[in-house]
Parts: C-alpha cells; structure tokens; sequence
C-alpha cells in the first residue's frame, strides 16, 4: 500500500466532491438530506480525511443527483 499515493487520490476525489456541489448550488446539509450519508462524513470525505466505501460513493451520486462517474471523474 502507497499511503502517500493513496492520500493523493483520496484528496482529489474530495476536491472534485466539492466542486460538482458547489457547481450544483448545493450545501453540504442539502446533499445529505438527500442520501444515506452524514455531513460530517461529506466533509471528511471532501477534505480527503476519509476512505470511503463503494456504497458511500452511491449514496453521495444520489445526493448529488449525478451519476457516480461524475464523481470519479478527476
């Protein structure tokens, strides 16, 4: 495992999260009201703190209302 590879991607997943929210005219409290996710989690994952699982990745396309290729994209 490449932990500085691997925080490189995390991070620009995260940007790119927050780029298609903020393109969407979306706060992080109306994504997660539209999906199975925590706003402390969204921010967590936006920032690159955080890995995520397959089925969070789903949740966020749904709050987002975009296609989860959207959001690896970047």
């Amino acid at each position: 495992m490449n932990e500085a590879r691997d925080r490189k991607r995390l991070q620009a997943f995260g940007e790119n999260l927050r780029n298609i929210r903020e393109n969407l005219n979306l706060s992080q409290d109306q994504v997660v009201a539209k999906c199975d996710v925590t706003k402390g989690n969204l921010s967590n994952i936006e920032n690159g703190n955080k890995d995520f699982t397959f089925t969070t990745l789903l949740e966020i396309a749904k709050g987002l209302s975009v296609h989860p290729k959207e959001l690896l994209d970047f």
